[in-house]
């Protein structure tokens, strides 16, 4: 192997363990990649920006507009209304439901697909009291499995046949790999169908399950009148920086304070509400100036004054690879986080 064919090969090595250590956008690694290949001349300037004049980027990014334009007009949300609202077991409606997911993304982009139906699928089986992973999973294999059908189905397909093109081959029909992409996806969504509700863990959606588990890291406690902590700040009184528990919410008289800042001086009668973990949590009973809110440890969030949302924290996000100090959260979205689930784990 030539020397230009080690650097290349050291080079895709780089770029790979880059990607998978998910700390850079792959568009950079991979632009970083051929610019360097470019400056040490393995590869000249119109080899290094042939690839924009490729058709397949182009394809695929129309694929995303139409996406995008579907799940604006909200085209695909009957979907679910219609195929899970149906009568019969699991399988029966995961049948209902896999089907025209599957013939959709034979079509469109699989990502905007399920992105548009998991919220819908996750609160149908929330509400019906199933675990959401019968449905969640074999939504997204149903997906990939329907891009198998045509050649704009995956971008894979699309890159390949553009490659083909280039490389002065016959590029690729729109249902070439229709013959061996189609009993596949069919045989695969049988077998989701079926298989799924028995192998998958019977999950709970993280809403429901926080819902159900908050008497365990929710606790109030009130600030004991004439106690050491009146008149002092929340910093003052070492009520900021907590083991396995933060203030999440000072309640005084009608009004609820949220996000609790270090400033915030505390009077007496003052109701905290304090989030962590519940061995951490029973530790606070025993901090001079503070008492239990008696039969107020079991907090309500469902109540009047308390509003709790759910959010995802998607690949693309500026928060991602950042603390919750880092982007000073509780001030620049007047919201105190209680909990976060990562992989089936809280």
């Amino acid at each position: 192997m030539t020397i230009e064919g080690w650097i290349t090969l050291a080079v895709i090595t780089v770029c790979l363990g880059l990607m998978a250590a998910d700390k850079t956008a792959p568009s950079v690694v991979l632009f970083g990649g051929a610019v360097f290949l470019m400056l040490v001349g393995v590869i000249d300037t119109p080899t290094a920006l042939a690839g924009f004049s490729n058709p397949a980027p182009f394809t695929v990014a129309a694929l995303y507009v139409v996406a995008r334009a579907i799940e604006k007009t909200g085209g695909l949300q009957p979907l679910v209304r219609g195929t899970l609202g149906g009568s019969g077991g699991p399988t029966r409606r995961l049948l209902r439901l896999l089907w025209p997911v599957g013939a959709s993304s034979a079509f469109l982009n699989n990502t905007p697909i399920v992105a548009m139906l998991t919220p819908q699928v996750a609160d149908y089986a929330d509400r019906e009291g199933e675990p959401a992973s019968w449905y969640l999973m074999p939504l997204s294999f149903a997906a990939i499995l329907g891009g198998l059908v045509t050649v704009i189905g995956t971008s894979t397909t699309v890159v390949v046949s553009g490659l083909l093109e280039s490389a002065g081959e016959a590029p690729l029909g729109m249902f070439s790999v229709t013959p061996l992409g189609l009993p596949i996806a069919v045989v695969g969504i049988v077998f989701l169908a079926f298989l799924a509700p028995r192998l998958l863990p019977a999950r709970r959606a993280s809403r429901r399950q926080f819902s159900d588990d908050v008497r365990e890291f929710a606790v109030n406690m009130r600030v004991t009148k004439g106690g050491d902590l009146v008149g002092r700040s929340v910093e003052e009184a070492e009520l900021r920086h907590l083991r396995g528990v933060f203030l999440a919410a000072v309640h005084r008289d009608d009004e609820v304070i949220v996000p609790v800042g270090p400033e915030l001086i505390l009077r007496g009668g003052d109701l905290l509400t304090f989030a962590g973990q519940a061995d951490q949590v029973l530790d606070l009973q025993s901090k001079s100036g503070l008492q239990s809110a008696e039969l107020e440890h079991a907090v309500d969030f469902h109540g009047a004054g308390h509003t709790y949302f759910e959010a995802v924290i998607g690949p693309a996000s500026p928060l991602v690879g950042t603390t919750l100090r880092d982007v000073d959260f509780r001030r620049r979205y007047q919201a105190a986080v209680l909990a976060i689930h990562r992989a089936g784990q809280r």
